[in-house]
């Protein structure tokens, strides 16, 4: 079974464990050295699920002709990702990253060819892929793919796939998904973005907002409180695992990475998603491998099966709070 995520592809440049930032003309040395990584959320979800050992995953993004595109290629491929590039005449992105210890992470990004990709290029990507599962990254960030999302997410299902939408908060407002939500199979944003998209504050409220728009199965992340679920006729909350935060970057990409690691795991068809017992599969399976993530530094580093087979066995513990209600 085959996976296609498609999003963006950016050159993460890590700078973890800084005692702090000095003030101008002054010189920090990096205490553990300055990481260089692919990134995006593309990339990171396909880099994930080939680190958790499924055999056909392909990424779309979008690179720029330099240096830093062809480390990108590289970097995928050498993680058994096969790569569908779109290269434009721009430059790749790059995301630098400072964690300060005891601080929130700061970032300096640029927007260059990772948000050019265009629709004609992803459109035959999915023809010629035919994927079990369409995942696609980055929405609120890709001007040309949100102009024709409803006609992307038609084909992929043209194609016998199932579709799961991660957004990010968009540059133009949200109006691009008014014509998609019917086709979103699986949905996920975070606390913030949710509160953005559909004007309220208690996740149950977001659920039953985007369940209403026509998704099929919704999520909320909410970090280490947990996520909210549902489907038109359940509501789920499952707490986080317990575990000790080194870096949050990649986090949501690491949770949608092991939902549809789980998916293709459990053989989920689309009429399974409205089981509870599978939902709450999914949950547990992306929530572990999101925990997972924060034990390391940078978005893919620690996402490997024998951590996250480690952090299950807290399993237990994250079911017996588990809610599950029926509406």
């Amino acid at each position: 079974m085959s996976v296609l995520s498609s999003g963006s592809f950016v050159a993460d440049i890590m700078i973890p464990d800084l005692p702090h930032i000095g003030p101008p003309g002054s010189l920090t040395y990096a205490p553990n050295g300055i990481k260089l990584s692919p990134g995006g959320h593309s990339a990171n979800v396909a880099i994930n699920l080939a680190q958790l050992g499924l055999i056909s995953v392909h990424a779309v993004g979008s690179i720029g002709n330099d240096m830093m595109g062809g480390f990108m290629v590289d970097q995928l491929e050498s993680s058994g990702v096969k790569v569908h590039a779109e290269r434009q005449e721009s430059t790749t992105a790059k995301n630098v990253a400072l964690l300060v210890k005891g601080e929130d992470r700061r970032f300096i990004a640029e927007l260059t060819a990772n948000s050019m990709l265009t629709t004609s290029f992803l459109l035959d990507a999915i023809e010629r892929i035919s994927p079990n599962v369409f995942y696609q990254g980055t929405l609120g960030g890709l001007p040309d793919i949100e102009n024709n999302i409803a006609e992307i997410l038609a084909k992929a299902h043209e194609e016998g796939a199932m579709t799961f939408l991660d957004v990010i908060m968009p540059t133009n407002g949200w109006r691009y998904l008014e014509d998609a939500y019917s086709s979103v199979d699986i949905f996920h944003c975070n606390i913030q973005e949710g509160a953005s998209l559909t004007g309220l504050s208690d996740p149950v409220a977001m659920i039953d907002y985007l369940i209403e728009k026509g998704i099929r199965l919704a999520i909320i992340s909410d970090g280490g409180k947990g996520v909210t679920a549902g489907t038109c006729d359940i509501r789920v909350f499952m707490p986080a695992f317990a575990v000790r935060q080194e870096d949050a970057t990649g986090t949501g990409d690491a949770l949608c990475a092991g939902i549809i690691n789980a998916i293709i795991g459990k053989s989920v068809v689309l009429d399974m998603i409205s089981d509870p017992d599978i939902i709450v599969d999914l949950l547990l399976a992306g929530q572990a491998t999101g925990a997972a993530c924060v034990t390391g530094v940078g978005a893919t580093t620690n996402v490997r099966q024998e951590i996250i087979k480690r952090i299950m066995e807290g399993r237990e513990k994250v079911l017996g709070n588990t809610v599950v209600t029926r509406k």
